[in-house]
């Protein structure tokens, strides 16, 4: 449908999925209609067309207004500012404060201020009001590929929001570093969040991980944590507080258990 809003993000999808109104999105990114990618719910998605990031196929779309990642070619959004669409790009949020201007700024280009306080607003209740009790536990989230996210990163705030510490800084990484599996097994923290699920050559890999993984017994804690959980904020903040709530309970019932 000529005249719509499109979007060539998966991050950005999620935030329409929630903040717009029926009719008002004609078109997602392809990432989107992607189980392992889609951060948005395949039932939205799905029913919408996808594009890609190439300016030909934006412009085959026939937008009033873009919404894109700021990673998007530079080459695109020029041609789309040359053929008279309106662009509007966001990075890659990495505070929670962040994450809520962006999302500000996605409501208000749609039109939909209200919408997009009201999603703030679901975000901020996901997240822990109080101090977490007792002592810090050390975490990692450890993506397939041996990615971890470090300080400097959403999902570090997030931990620590949720009473854990990071232990990505006590092996030497950076906002987004790879750890060793050997490196791990010598020193594992309390609790690694990682996918159990893979394909392909990260299939392979996730296997050798989780035999070698076996070796620490129960002085580590194994989350559930799917790669995509790591690609976007937005709602996919609620879904991460989510599964960091659980844990930490779960850590803090098991201290209490074992002190008694």
């Amino acid at each position: 449908m000529p005249n719509g809003i499109v979007s060539n993000n998966p991050c950005i999808d999620a935030v329409l999925a929630e903040i717009a109104l029926p009719g008002q999105v004609t078109a997602v990114s392809s990432y989107s209609h992607d189980p392992d990618s889609a951060s948005a719910p395949l039932s939205w998605s799905a029913s919408l067309p996808a594009v890609g990031t190439g300016a030909e196929e934006l412009l085959l779309a026939r937008p009033r207004l873009v919404l894109t990642g700021n990673l998007a070619s530079s080459g695109a959004n020029a041609v789309l500012a040359r053929a008279g669409v309106k662009t509007v790009a966001v990075g890659v949020a990495p505070t929670i404060d962040e994450d809520r201007n962006q999302i500000r700024l996605l409501a208000k280009a749609i039109d939909r201020v209200d919408a997009g306080e009201a999603l703030i607003s679901r975000i901020d209740q996901s997240l822990p009001h109080n101090q977490m009790s007792g002592p810090p536990v050390s975490a990692i989230i450890w993506q397939n590929g041996g990615f971890v996210a470090g300080k400097g990163t959403l999902q570090d705030e997030l931990l620590q929001r949720h009473g854990f510490v990071n232990a990505s800084e006590q092996y030497g990484l950076a906002a987004w570093g790879v750890l060793p599996l050997e490196t791990l097994v010598r020193n594992p923290p309390q609790v690694i969040f990682m996918p159990t699920e893979a394909n392909g050559a990260d299939a392979r890999a996730l296997s050798a991980r989780q035999a070698m993984l076996k070796h620490l017994g129960g002085r580590t804690q194994i989350i559930e944590f799917p790669d995509k959980l790591l690609f976007c904020g937005g709602p996919t903040i609620m879904k991460v507080s989510a599964i960091l709530a659980e844990t930490r309970a779960s850590v803090s019932t098991l201290a209490r258990t074992n002190i008694r």
